[in-house]
């Protein structure tokens, strides 16, 4: 566990940041462009429900809301969601945790969460969770940090590695398909990406429920 992933740390630190979290912390670990290259993995028609779980200030939801039916997002912290609902009005803001959902059983056809599970104290029961609000036939992507399980020859690349260990959830391939196949989801495919400064930054899982 890192410092960030845990409730009131996390809590605290978004209370903080809010302010410019899309120019400068989403924009350098979860650019416009990567995301949408992440949720092109997903086979999304203007027919679906999607949900997008920490979905801070919606920026996620409004690349979403581009391909889906029907978006809403769902995250903890009040500021966050003030700034979502003043930007992207045609997405539904909740606040809700992640482990909580405040939706019946087999709502949404799809689940969408980028750069949140780094926070989650428990992520196999947010992703148990998940799967049960996802209707038979759904999907999921999530995007987190991922932990090499070699050094880059670029030191950024290390220094990112340390602090991201240091602070957040990190994955290695085999954790975060344990994880999935704990929480109940199928065809389990996780892969490496990131923002052009760091390629192997995040780890993506992408999984179907049957």
């Amino acid at each position: 566990m890192g410092l960030l992933d845990h409730r009131t740390a996390a809590d605290n630190w978004f209370t903080r940041v809010s302010a410019f979290y899309d120019p400068v912390v989403a924009e350098t670990f979860w650019p416009t462009t990567l995301q949408r290259r992440l949720l092109d993995r997903l086979s999304l028609s203007a027919e679906d429900d999607v949900l997008d779980v920490g979905c801070g200030t919606g920026q996620t939801s409004a690349s979403v809301a581009e391909r889906a039916g029907t978006v809403a997002g769902v995250d903890r912290s009040a500021p966050q969601l003030s700034r979502a609902r003043r930007k992207h009005t045609a997405v539904r803001v909740l606040r809700a945790d992640a482990e909580h959902l405040p939706f019946p059983d087999d709502t949404f056809d799809a689940v969408v969460s980028v750069g949140a599970v780094i926070y989650f104290p428990d992520p196999v029961a947010a992703l148990t969770e998940a799967r049960r609000v996802t209707r038979p036939g759904g999907s999921i992507l999530v995007a987190g940090f991922n932990r090499p399980e070699f050094p880059s020859l670029v030191p950024t690349q290390n220094w990112a590695t340390v602090v991201n260990e240091a602070l957040f959830h990190t994955w290695t391939d085999a954790e975060s398909r344990e994880q999935f196949a704990a929480a109940g989801w199928d065809d389990i495919e996780s892969v490496v990406t990131g923002p052009p400064w760091h390629p192997r930054l995040s780890r993506v899982v992408t999984a179907t429920t049957s």
